[in-house]
Parts: structure tokens; C-alpha cells; sequence
């Protein structure tokens, strides 16, 4: 290859960088806008999906909580239903916040098995 061959390869290679660069901003901005988006089982701070389970090809049973109100919800295809308004909530786990400390704490776990794994 000679020099004027890689001198024309480099805006096509930076146009692609470019693009990628733009792509990956472009859907972090669309998520932080968006945080309940299309296909979104969490929903937003009014809804949210506790639990589902599929029971067939087009069904599923869900639970859904609407401002502290939890509802047994059937669906299909064809219907939606609510089943059964429930009068003790199930409890669904909180998104646990990643720390720069629990980083810290499962590096060293693992690195402390690592070590004895060696001596051993």
C-alpha cells in the first residue's frame, strides 16, 4: 500500500468513527429522555411492572403497581382483565445504586479467591 492509498482511506475510517460517535450520544440522550420508552416493562414513577408470567403463547398474568395500588392483570391478544385488586402488595426489589465502594469490594473478593486459588 502505498502513502497516497492510506490517505485515502482516513476520511472514510473518520467518517465512520463519526457516526458511531453520534449513534452512541444520540441513544443516551434518547434513554435519559425517554426512561420509560417503547417496550419498557418498568414503566414510569406512577406504573410500574412488579412481576409477569407468561401462561401461554399470547397470555400473561401480571402484576402492576398504580401509585401504591396493586392489581393482578390478565392479557392476551384479545383482552386485557383486571383479576384481582391485591390487598397486601407484593414487595419488588429497588434498583440497587452501583458504588464506586461495592466496585471496590467485589474486586477485592475476587482477587483475595484468586489468591488462594494460587497458593493452593
Amino acid at each position: 500500500m502505498s502513502g497516497s492509498e492510506i490517505f485515502s482511506i482516513i476520511p472514510g475510517l473518520l467518517g465512520a468513527i463519526g457516526v458511531l460517535v453520534l449513534t452512541y450520544y444520540g441513544s443516551r440522550w434518547y434513554v435519559k429522555r425517554y426512561p420509560g420508552g417503547p417496550g419498557s416493562l418498568t414503566g414510569t414513577n406512577n406504573i410500574k411492572v412488579v412481576e409477569r408470567l407468561v401462561v401461554s403463547k399470547t397470555g400473561s398474568i401480571i402484576i402492576i403497581d398504580v401509585q401504591g395500588i396493586q392489581y393482578m392483570v390478565g392479557i392476551s391478544e384479545q383482552n386485557i382483565q383486571i383479576m384481582k385488586q391485591l390487598d397486601e402488595p407484593i414487595l419488588y426489589p429497588q434498583k440497587a445504586e452501583i458504588t464506586k465502594e461495592s466496585f471496590l469490594g467485589v474486586l477485592k473478593t475476587f482477587t483475595q479467591k484468586e489468591n488462594h486459588n494460587e497458593k493452593t
